[in-house]
């Protein structure tokens, strides 16, 4: 019977260690690692994403299981006091501080079934590398991260299928299908994990039309319909409030170039899948931004009147309003140095905006900005914070874990082509910017999404025709 436990100790141990898990406890009670007959395996922890290495403050979702690989109930903790944190449901939180650390899970089940893990906690490398390129070529498509860390794509011209980025194995899988095409739409989160699709173009026979319809992506049941919009709108902005409603502000009624943008807005509330009106912007906006502000309120910057050519007057403002979702109404507040659209606005940890390029009137020879500039919510107003390295516009802003910004592609001038292939991580606290440049493609109008460890996905885009498949992570 001897034998029998150091053999079945013996093919835990080795499975423990092609899992990457120490084992720190035994098949059975006492201290000297002897126990009853029968006594249960000890449980495995198990690490997603495979490797277990994330960036500084980057997250990671863990569980436990029984020798059988079946889940099991258990506590988590981290071994080093200085680790991070680690949630009753095994999310980890990394420390800003790059080391080695250790998870342990401790079975609630089995009195001595104890479980480790290192997790190596890694500085990023500022440095892009090429994906697997996505099964569709995508352009104005959008891309939104999932509950469970994949990433998904949704819309573009080319298809109505959706896609899901795999970081585990770093690979795109078919998601589900819309039914129409649907691009320069807008994606928001729900709570309880669903995914907002609103407005966008779309085809009615071979024409391309302005969307008024909205659909709800659930990873458990796949795609459905929700009520329409109020009103047709593509090129909007969509940003969740704090009671789990959408907030939808401006865009265009219709396709074509000679098209006035709206001031209206509306709210999808998911409790009921119901849109409904709520106060107008003070100026009609297309290309502007939403962003969600700590204390609740909404931030509207920039953007323009319309899309006009000829026989119609284009404004760009550098205009702000923020929304408030107790009165459901709009306010003026400060006003940017610079007109822009197309620009990026980014939450920063302390709770300020960043502003980052964008299409303005305001420069001489060129409409592509390099300005920065940082909305104060503490006095309403906007500073300049120097410039970025390269012009950039139709561009993609993500906060990395470290509390620095990575700006990627978009539309340039001055690099030999109309899309970029440059990336600059800006490093507000040092004033310092790091250039990079992708050796794969350049980009414009594409999607950038951080990814739970703390990498960012950037793809689909323009290199200046169609959309393209070619994926790319930054490390």
């Amino acid at each position: 019977m001897e034998t029998m436990r150091m053999t079945l100790r013996s093919a835990l141990v080795s499975l423990g260690a092609s899992l990457g898990v120490v084992f720190m406890g035994a098949c059975g009670g006492g201290a000297s690692g002897s126990g009853g007959v029968g006594a249960p395996a000890p449980a495995v922890l198990k690490v997603l994403p495979a490797g277990a290495d994330i960036k500084v403050g980057g997250s990671l979702q863990v569980w436990a299981e029984n020798a059988q690989g079946s889940p099991v109930p258990a506590t988590f903790s981290v071994v080093e006091p200085q680790g991070g944190q680690v949630t009753a449901t095994g999310r980890y939180q990394a420390p800003p501080v790059a080391g080695t650390y250790h998870l342990r899970a401790t079975s609630s089940q089995v009195p001595g079934a104890v479980a480790e893990v290192p997790v190596r906690v890694s500085l990023y490398q500022a440095a892009v590398a090429a994906a697997p390129p996505s099964q569709f070529s995508r352009f104005d498509h959008s891309a939104t991260l999932l509950p469970d860390g994949s990433v998904l794509l949704a819309g573009g011209m080319e298809s109505s299928l959706l896609e899901r980025y795999l970081p585990a194995s770093g690979t795109f899988v078919q998601a589900a299908d819309l039914g129409a095409k649907r691009w320069a739409h807008q994606a928001s989160p729900l709570p309880g994990g669903g995914i907002l699709l609103s407005g966008g173009v779309g085809f009615s026979g071979a024409t391309a039309v302005a969307l008024a319809t909205a659909q709800v992506y659930d990873a458990g049941t796949g795609v459905r319909p929700v009520g329409s919009l109020t009103a047709s709108r593509l090129l909007h902005a969509a940003e969740a409030l704090e009671d789990g409603r959408v907030l939808l502000t401006g865009g265009l009624p219709a396709t074509g170039s000679d098209t006035y943008a709206t001031a209206t807005a509306e709210v999808f509330d998911p409790a009921t899948g119901r849109f409904a009106a709520t106060g107008s912007m003070g100026s009609p906006r297309t290309g502007h931004t939403a962003t969600r502000l700590a204390n609740g309120k909404l931030l509207i910057v920039g953007g323009r009147n319309s899309t006009c050519l000829f026989g119609c007057q284009e404004l760009t403002w550098a205009s702000a309003e923020l929304f408030d979702p107790t009165t459901g109404t709009f306010s003026p507040t400060g006003t940017m140095a610079q007109a822009r659209y197309g620009h990026t606005a980014t939450p920063l940890p302390d709770g300020r905006i960043l502003i980052a390029g964008g299409t303005t009137p305001d420069l001489p020879n060129t409409d592509v900005s390099t300005s920065l500039e940082i909305y104060d919510p503490a006095t309403g107003s906007f500073t300049q914070a120097g410039t970025m390295l390269r012009p950039r516009t139709h561009h993609t802003a993500t906060l990395l874990t470290d509390g620095r910004v990575l700006l990627a592609g978009g539309r340039t001038v001055g690099e030999g082509s109309l899309a970029s292939a440059t990336l600059e991580v800006i490093d507000l606290a040092r004033g310092q910017a790091t250039l990079l440049t992708s050796s794969l493609t350049t980009r414009y109008r594409h999607t950038a999404t951080r990814l739970l460890s703390g990498e960012v996905l950037l793809a689909g885009g323009s290199e200046g025709g169609g959309g393209i498949k070619l994926a790319e992570v930054f490390r």
